[in-house]
């Protein structure tokens, strides 16, 4: 690669290179970025200070890093680039470095006393910053996990779990996205990114007209799967989805009307389009879940192959260990064409119980059929469950005194907790 001598000049590296990488992999609206940050470098008597080209704090991710940056001349790939950072890291406190320059990213981790290179990315094309970013964003550590909240039967209260345990982990400190995926779009009406407010408040023909325009011209969760084929950026992924805030704290690729099979691509390939696109965010979110539609949609298998782990709700009557059969026999299907990095299963949530013995029978039947799989934390049918839904909130913000609706809080959060146990133990044994 032939560069001018302009990349000869720091300034000019910041400028056309580091500072345009940065704001893709910590975006100005949700970090702290100070250049020239000061660290104190004990030097033989005393101390004295240096500065590092940036220090990074990304809220979004929850990690701090230094950036130190080279030339096309100066060069880091030589030791004295390297010790330089080794003492930035030792005396900063900090445990992330990232040594730059026109030719080759190196990513380092003090541990243990030590600074060590975790990962190194050669630099061919001086201009595909994206690719840059999206390197630096997998290096630092920070995972996508994509759960599908899925059942072949509708009415299972599928979405009631998916926008919960989503509320669930974004209380939890992480950044989550919801990707509805279901033209009734019940998850982007209760998070409150469809105008469900201004629906109900409507009084005329005219400010109906208003949303149904707003929604027809309003990019989506198809727009989204679309831009797969396109000559796109991020910034054309990332205007698809809606950060309106919410009771729930998260933010959503929505659905709509819109949202149907024959809106979709007719590429055979286009099955895996939803998950190459997310793959554009990597290092965005640290959820990803998918309200996936009841039944054997293309939009549905899109998100089954987009995601890693896989949920089945089901309520417990007899009917329901069939749709479990054929979650199960999709998620193999998934998971045969993935060669295991899609469809892994992580349990089955009974849903909507009562003290029916019905209900405790076939959840007997449920653990008989299926010994491998766990059943998790049960959730309870109760009033304040859809009174929630209804005022488009969380089920632990309607905690109004009832035990009932406290009781399901509660199982909501545990049933959250096991699931983020259930992912760690698997990602430690298998990556």
């Amino acid at each position: 690669m032939n560069l001018s001598s302009d990349w000869n000049n720091e300034r000019y590296v910041e400028l056309h290179l580091v500072e345009r990488v940065l704001n893709l992999v910590s975006p100005y609206s949700e970090s702290k970025k100070i250049p020239q940050f000061k660290v104190e470098v004990p030097y033989k008597t005393n101390t004295r200070i240096d500065k590092v080209d940036y220090f990074i704090e990304d809220y979004s991710k929850n990690i701090k890093f230094l950036v130190e940056v080279k030339t096309a001349k100066t060069r880091i790939n030589n030791a004295t680039a390297r010790q330089q950072l080794d003492k930035y890291l030792r005396y900063s406190g900090i445990k992330i470095g990232i040594l730059i320059d026109p030719f080759l990213v190196e990513i380092y981790h003090f541990e243990n006393g030590q600074t060590k290179r975790k990962s190194q990315f050669d630099i061919k094309d001086i201009t595909d910053i994206e690719s840059i970013a999206e390197f630096i964003k997998t290096s630092l550590g920070v995972k996508m996990r994509t759960i599908a909240v899925h059942n072949s039967k509708g009415g299972v209260g599928k979405t009631t779990l998916a926008i919960n345990i989503a509320y669930e982990l974004s209380k939890r400190g992480n950044k989550v996205l919801v990707v509805d995926l279901d033209d009734q779009a019940n998850a982007s009406l209760t998070i409150g990114v469809n105008k469900a407010e201004e629906m109900n408040n409507a009084s005329s023909i005219e400010e109906l007209k208003e949303i149904y325009k707003f929604l027809d011209e309003r990019l989506e969760v198809i727009d989204f799967i679309k831009f797969v084929n396109r000559d796109v950026d991020i910034k054309d992924y990332q205007s698809c989805i809606a950060r309106i805030p919410n009771s729930f704290g998260v933010d959503v690729l929505p659905a709509s009307h819109k949202t149907t099979d024959e809106s979709l691509p007719t590429s055979p390939r286009v099955l895996k389009y939803l998950n190459k696109g997310l793959e554009k965010l990597a290092g965005d979110y640290q959820y990803v879940i998918f309200d996936t539609a009841p039944g054997k949609s293309r939009l549905t298998w899109s998100g089954l192959y987009a995601a890693r782990y896989l949920i089945i709700p089901s309520q417990m009557e007899y009917l329901s260990v069939y749709g479990i059969r054929n979650v199960i026999q999709n998620a193999r299907e998934v998971q045969e064409d993935t060669s295991g990095e899609r469809g892994n299963i992580l349990g089955i949530v009974p849903m909507m119980t009562g003290k029916l013995k019905l209900n405790v029978t076939v959840k007997e039947l449920v653990e008989d059929y299926f010994p491998n799989i766990p059943i998790f934390q049960a959730i309870k049918n109760v009033v304040g469950v859809k009174e929630a839904i209804g005022d488009r909130l969380p089920i632990s913000l309607l905690r109004d005194g009832r035990d009932t609706t406290k009781e399901v809080a509660e199982s909501i959060e545990l049933l959250t907790d096991k699931l983020v146990e259930v992912i760690d133990e698997f990602e430690a044994k298998n990556g």
